[in-house]
């Protein structure tokens, strides 16, 4: 009976042991980073308060800043307001003091409520407030220096740092909008955002058929470059020709009549002709008299032609004439060709 009870008391307090170490082990820890957060808190609110008191504000803010991330003090609270108050942060200076104010009427701190509430009145005639009005958007994000604006800020003349001050304005679908201004200690500005227009769509970029292949291009006849001298030869010495050819025509035919006379109506012995065969006779005389006229002046006109294109100053060519005389039953001519 005594080993029974015995054993239930040693479970008991070995349940009690264990759960004594797992509520005090979290605590002992807490209670060391609680410690070192106290510790370093109070190192950065020394560094700053040395710097405050030479004169360096810009750098003991930070310090002031850092301090109360670890050490969320009353205290620091108020200095980190002086020293903002200081570098000209107005508005920042003025919230905190009101702060201080709250958190010291809860704690019972009259004296801190006092001097933190006076602090703060005096700085209410130096506040730089904005106003920013906006048309309605379904999904409007509006930002201050980065800052997103709740829409219950829209419309009212809240409390900023001077300086300068941007403005931006972003919605689904729409362009974004954004504007820079400046303000003074003690100013006021109103800031209204235009309606933001919407976003064009892409447009499609037309399909456009690909150029036709492109064909060699035949170069334009170049000019025979015989010039004139030449050509006018050409000419000359082909009429010429042409008219020589056609003479000895007239000189073949009138040989036909004039056989054809002493054949018949003529005789070779005695020269005697019947009526006949004396107009044959002079017939073939007649175109004896007109070949002899043709082919003379022919042979004149090619000799002039001849001498027109051999005179001619030469000039580089490709080009090739050639004349062909032609001769057919009761017609002659001549025939020119060549690569022009």
């Amino acid at each position: 009976m005594r080993r029974s009870v015995f054993r239930a008391w040693v479970s008991v307090v070995g349940v009690c042991a264990c759960f004594a170490y797992q509520s005090v082990s979290p605590v002992s820890s807490a209670w060391a980073q609680t410690g070192e957060s106290l510790a370093a808190g109070r190192a950065l609110f020394d560094e700053g308060m040395q710097l405050f008191e030479r004169g360096k504000y810009a750098d003991a803010c930070p310090k002031f800043e850092a301090s109360l991330a670890r050490l969320p003090g009353n205290g620091t609270r108020g200095k980190l307001a002086e020293c903002y108050e200081k570098i000209g942060r107005t508005a920042s200076a003025w919230a905190l003091y009101r702060e201080v104010a709250v958190l010291a009427a809860r704690a019972g701190d009259a004296t801190r409520q006092q001097v933190a509430s006076d602090r703060a009145k005096a700085l209410e005639p130096k506040l730089a407030r904005v106003t920013v009005k906006a048309t309605a958007t379904p999904g409007l994000v509006v930002k201050r220096n980065g800052e997103p604006l709740v829409p219950g800020e829209l419309g009212s003349a809240i409390a900023v740092d001077p300086g300068d001050i941007t403005i931006e304005a972003s919605a689904p679908e729409r362009k974004p909008w954004s504007h820079r201004v400046k303000i003074e200690q003690g100013g006021s500005l109103q800031v209204e955002i235009p309606p933001l227009p919407p976003v064009e769509a892409p447009r499609a970029v037309a399909q456009t058929a690909p150029p036709p292949p492109r064909e060699e291009e035949t170069p334009a006849p170049r000019s025979s470059g015989l010039g004139w001298q030449r050509t006018a030869g050409i000419v000359a010495g082909g009429a010429g020709l042409a008219t020589m050819l056609v003479g000895g025509y007239f000189a073949l035919s009138a040989k036909s009549t004039y056989d054809d006379a002493f054949n018949g109506d003529c005789s070779h012995a005695d020269n005697t002709c019947t009526a006949a065969g004396q107009r044959d006779t002079e017939s073939a005389h007649d175109k004896a008299t007109v070949s002899t006229i043709l082919v003379g002046t022919g042979a004149a006109i090619a000799v002039t032609g001849a001498v027109l294109f051999f005179t001619a100053p030469k000039a580089p060519s490709n080009h090739a004439v050639r004349v062909t005389p032609s001769v057919g039953l009761g017609q002659a001519g001549l025939v020119v060709s060549g690569r022009l």
